[in-house]
């Protein structure tokens, strides 16, 4: 997060000079139906003079009522009587280790009578009644001097004179959720009644998304900072048993435990992910209560009544065990999940329960030369031919003698194929800068929504002698040859070279599609969209205005993680083209509209996610050759139309030695980084794109996600780093398209025992089976991507892989 983050909330942007009557405020409530994302920069600026705009932290279905409520992100209290100052209000949100983002003076603040706002900004927007109704009365509990009228969900509050900024960092949604209930339990005598029944395991998105009690607004702690690295979703023991263990033990492997039995004292955070652990294991909750009162009873610590009903809340809500690696402070403990996977496991194991029965490398160009052949000849029209393949066993000499349409990632990679092919061929065209920007944008807008035909006739209007005078000489004769080439590719019978994402929406003579490396990118497209560019495009032309603010009001009234089917939305794509080129906003709109499923950001209710679903063609025999397919997910989407040729397991010249007891994930890399560093030395790695400044030869331009094609480190030893995770959000949305049916509400992970390709190892990942095939399948064509890059297959280098997902192209393993 930082001072650029946009919250949602409505405003009635009309300036107030005094505090209106009481009939004004009906007035107020009815123009108050502004939607839109500010910073805490501009909220700050429009409640002060000279705006002194009205607002609400609340979003609506309709008008401004009770009833009509739908989520909150900013929350307000409001001191108007003078019984508490605000140097007071700060010092107290400071013993719960909470930093408010702004404060207000009031349009009635005087010398005399000082009143004044404290304004909320919560990482994520509380979507549920209970929830709302849990924090508002929690803060007013806190400070019983607040209005206590400004607890209802459709409450507003006025602008008013001056504004102060004191932190630009969100405060942790369900950290406030937490505190504030420990703090309502203390209040009624240690009962838990007034805290809503909601199991934390399996919980609706009422903060939008499960994340962990920690400071995931670490920069607004006072004492213990946490890692920004921090995952926002919660490891489970799954099933939530309780387990019995040997505590000797798991103290001596786990230093936060051993530490805190000793009578180390330990801040709230650390308790409470303790306490999360302890709860799941015979015998924990009480060792932990009679520990601190042990070390209370003699002096050593001084632990509250709110510490001591961390135990009794835990209990009620059944919160997961927080990965122990999250809240303990000590370096032995950086790696470690929870308490009896600490206690029970050897770190990093890998048991091979399959045997890997390796052929020789001329074996398997054999059965590649075989298949491909047999498919080419023999192969049927509509069916989708998937060749799992080493990396480096001689695709691309099948392909340079193909006659088909060959597909390749990447212009560069097109044009590289090209200089190698041993048949004639044609290639498409790359694309064109042209001197006029607005056409490179139009162009750019027209082809990524799969109409090529738009393009085409700019293109034509371009080389029209009656447009002369319109264009430059060069962008008319850029458009002529570009014309020229496309049109010969189109008409080829012979071999065409053109790129993954062009074949998808183009018509190309032969019957045979050859993808050289895997397409599943550009077949299931994931990109993100800010509805706060939709709200600036829609003040710029008054052609797209209406539309826009359609799709506006649609996407704000989207529940966080909610996935929902995209609409067809009713608006002029020329009219959206032409505002667009004209103005300076970077918008996947365009790709928006042409998307099958969107779901809003759980943290940021101002970034859109969506999926556009390309199919292949059923007309083409489609070859896919790659050494990463993920062939479940393929067998999804295309069933009884795969077959799969698998020459996975070939032996290597070189060799690949993995090194599996650290995890290697973003979130543990934070940690340890310079650990591995130091062991990795001047190798080139790759790792991720964040990270790579953490090493000494980093490989430039080369990271998880962008390895694919690259050839220069072939016969290099090297090291990849990492265990590439994507944002779950991925897994959904592919999910979603393959049509798996689940909700995003009962998403659990467990760090667990699994069995997969073979092996039998722990690893975090979804108790959801469909959603954790897809899950792996990801990771593993990411991680031999990246390993591939020193072709040992045909070479002598050595790879060090440092990740704890086992690839079958590993020769050892070493936790």
């Amino acid at each position: 997060m930082s001072t650029t983050t946009k919250y949602t909330l409505t405003i009635d942007p009309k300036t107030q000079r005094s505090k209106p009557s009481n009939k004004e405020f009906g007035g107020i409530t009815n123009r108050m139906n502004l939607v839109t994302g500010l910073t805490i920069n501009e909220l700050s600026t429009f409640v002060a003079k000279p705006y002194t705009y009205s607002w609400t932290g609340s979003l609506f279905n309709g008008r401004v009522k009770n009833e009509n409520w739908v989520s909150q992100s900013i929350f307000a209290l409001d001191f108007d009587n003078g019984d508490i100052s605000i140097e007071k209000v700060y010092e107290i949100f400071n013993t719960y280790n909470i930093v408010p983002q702004l404060w207000y003076t009031t349009l009635s603040d005087s010398e005399s009578l000082r009143k004044f706002r404290v304004v909320l900004f919560l990482d994520s927007p509380v979507s549920d009644l209970r929830i709302h109704k849990l924090i508002t009365g929690g803060l007013l509990s806190v400070f019983p001097q607040a209005d206590k009228k400004c607890k209802n969900p459709a409450r507003f509050f006025l602008g008013g004179k001056e504004s102060f900024i004191t932190n630009t960092e969100p405060i942790s949604t369900q950290r406030l959720f937490h505190l504030l209930s420990i703090e309502l339990i203390t209040k009624d005598g240690g009962k838990t009644r007034k805290i809503p029944e909601i199991n934390f395991n399996y919980y609706e998105s009422n903060f939008g998304e499960k994340r962990t009690f920690l400071y995931n607004n670490y920069r607004n702690s006072r004492f213990q900072p946490i890692s920004s690295t921090t995952t926002t979703t919660p490891t489970t023991t799954k099933g939530g048993e309780i387990t019995t263990i040997d505590f000797n033990v798991a103290r001596s492997k786990v230093k936060i435990l051993d530490q805190f039995l000793n009578g180390q004292w330990l801040y709230h955070d650390e308790l409470f992910g303790l306490a999360t652990n302890l709860h799941y294991i015979k015998g924990g909750k009480k060792l932990m209560k009679d520990t601190m009162k042990y070390y209370n009873n003699n002096g050593t610590t001084q632990y509250t009544q709110n510490n001591f009903n961390i135990i009794p809340y835990i209990n009620k809500v059944n919160y997961p065990p927080i990965p122990i690696h999250q809240f303990s402070p000590f370096q032995q403990d950086n790696d470690l999940y929870d308490l009896v996977s600490a206690t029970k496991d050897i770190r990093g194991s890998v048991q091979i329960i399959e045997p890997i029965n390796r052929i020789e490398l001329s074996q398997g160009e054999e059965i590649l030369q075989e298949n491909y052949q047999r498919v080419i000849r023999e192969g049927e029209v509509g069916k989708i031919y998937l060749f799992s393949l080493p990396t480096a066993i001689g695709k691309t000499q099948c392909l340079t003698s193909s006659l088909a349409t060959i597909a390749l990632p990447t212009n560069d990679l097109k044009n590289e194929v090209g200089d190698r092919m041993r048949i004639d061929y044609v290639k498409t065209p790359d694309p064109i800068a042209f001197e006029n920007e607005s056409i490179n944008l139009k162009l750019q807008y027209y082809y990524s929504i799969g109409l090529p035909h738009k393009s085409m006739e700019i293109l034509n209007h371009i080389v029209s002698s009656r447009n002369s005078n319109e264009y430059t000489s060069e962008d008319i004769q850029l458009a002529r040859q570009y014309i020229e080439q496309l049109q010969l590719s189109y008409l080829s019978t012979g071999s065409v070279l053109t790129t993954h994402k062009r074949v998808l929406h183009s018509q190309f003579p032969l019957d045979t599609i050859i993808f050289d490396e895997d397409p599943l990118s550009s077949l299931i497209d994931i990109k993100t969209m800010n509805v706060s560019d939709l709200f600036k495009l829609s003040l710029t032309s008054k052609e797209v205005n209406e539309p826009l603010s359609r799709i506006i009001q649609s996407l704000s009234e989207s529940s966080p993680l909610e996935i929902k089917k995209t609409p067809t939305y009713l608006i002029e794509i020329d009219d959206l083209v032409e505002a667009v080129s004209k103005t300076s906003i970077q918008s996947n709109v365009f790709d928006f509209l042409n998307s099958s499923f969107f779901l809003k950001d759980g943290k940021d209710p101002d970034l859109i996610h969506f999926v556009i679903k390309r199919d292949l063609p059923i007309d083409k025999k489609i070859i896919i050759m790659s050494a990463t397919i993920p062939i479940e997910i393929y067998k999804r989407l295309y069933p009884n139309r795969i077959e799969v040729i698998d020459i996975g397991d070939v032996k290597q010249m070189g060799s690949v030695i993995q090194f599996t007891k650290r995890s290697c994930s973003r979130n543990s890399l934070g940690r340890y980084s310079s650990i591995i560093s130091n062991r990795v030395g001047d190798k080139p790695v790759i790792t991720f794109k964040a990270f790579a400044n953490q090493f000494k030869n980093p490989v430039k331009d080369m990271y998880f996600g962008n390895c694919s094609g690259y050839d220069s480190l072939k016969g290099t030893d090297i090291a990849v780093v990492g265990t590439p995770h994507r944002n779950n959000i991925e897994y959904f949305l592919t999910a979603i398209v393959l049509g798996i049916e689940f909700k995003t509400t009962q998403t659990t992970m467990s760090f667990q025992n699994i069995e997969y390709n073979g092996f039998k190892f722990k690893f975090n990942c979804f108790d959801n089976l469909e959603l954790r095939m897809i899950q792996l399948s990801l990771i593993q064509a990411d991680l031999i991507q990246a390993v591939g890059r020193s072709r040992t297959l045909r070479t002598n280098a050595t790879v060090d892989l440092y990740s704890n997902f086992p690839l079958r192209i590993s020769d050892e393993f070493i936790f």
